[in-house]
């Protein structure tokens, strides 16, 4: 025996209490029978002036225990297609009996399913309900570009903003919005500035020389009223590095095509111990014995 066919007499055994479902819209009557463990449910229509999908009836009424494997049937309000057909179609033949009612119920109950995906056709155009498969469709509508590597919450995120960021494409709010929307961290951004000096070799007591590993790097021409740092809040040690590369990517599409900027992150609550940089013609010299050195610093 397997252990379906020895648990099935269990699962038989067990009787549910059916909910009072009459009234209540057909979404919230199939989640309270889901909650009850009763999963099979069947839908049929009546005709009535009630809210449009409204439980107007019930098998087994409420109250009565049912087995779980067992089915429920709810009669929802409609107005049939009948409705829509002129009055000499309406009326009942001598047997009390409507042909056509029957055959338009028939329909639609055949055509519901078309009908139900035709009123939620708006959740596919919207970036927070369309399935997951149709993003990359709807990115497309906008000429929106989304990463293949960007999470689905990131997905969903930028394409719901993303006339937004059109309008204020290569701005410092547009730039700000994106990448709190990539990071879920806002970051800021400073115009006008640019975090090196230039390298300049000088004596001791300058304060304008740059100090080589210090503040000081080897860069190409750069007018600082066409440059921008972006400071990010989060430690470059708690950041993938192939998330330093997309922040770039994003940097670089979305800022004017003239500017120049730095990328920065926070500094390490807990900063490793590294070794002090030299600076050229303060503290270093080159060619010179230590003995000399020792020499005349005793001197």
């Amino acid at each position: 025996m397997t252990a379906a066919a020895a648990l099935a007499p269990a699962v038989a055994g067990v009787r549910l209490r059916i909910p009072d479902l009459i009234g209540r819209p057909l979404a919230q009557a199939r989640a309270m029978l889901a909650s009850s463990g009763l999963a099979r449910v069947v839908v049929l229509y009546r005709d009535s002036y009630e809210a449009r999908d409204t439980v107007v009836d019930q098998r087994p009424p409420r109250g009565q225990l049912a087995d779980p494997v067992g089915e429920v049937t709810l009669w929802i309000a409609r107005r049939g297609y009948i409705a829509q057909l002129p009055a000499i179609y309406r009326r009942s033949d001598a047997a009390g009996t409507g042909l056509v009612r029957a055959l338009c119920w028939v329909f639609e109950h055949l055509h519901d399913s078309v009908a139900t995906r035709i009123d939620d056709g708006w959740r596919v155009y919207d970036p927070r309900t369309t399935p997951g498969g149709f993003l990359e469709w709807l990115a497309r509508w906008t000429a929106f570009g989304i990463d293949a590597e960007w999470s689905e919450n990131q997905r969903r995120a930028m394409l719901a903003r993303a006339v937004e960021l059109y309008r204020l494409r290569g701005t410092r709010r547009g730039l700000a919005l994106y990448l709190e929307l990539f990071t879920g961290v806002a970051p800021t951004i400073v115009e006008g500035a640019w975090p090196f000096r230039a390298l300049r070799v000088a004596g001791e007591g300058d304060a304008n020389a740059g100090r080589v590993g210090v503040d000081a790097a080897v860069l190409p021409p750069v007018d600082p009223a066409h440059c921008f740092v972006v400071a990010m809040p989060i430690a470059r040690d708690a950041v993938a590095p192939e998330l330093v590369a997309r922040i770039h990517r994003i940097i670089a599409a979305e800022k004017p095509a003239h500017t120049h900027y730095c990328l920065q992150f926070a500094a390490p609550a807990s900063p490793a111990h590294t070794t002090p940089a030299f600076a050229i013609g303060l503290r270093t010299v080159a060619g010179r014995p230590d003995a000399d050195l020792e020499h005349e610093d005793r001197a």
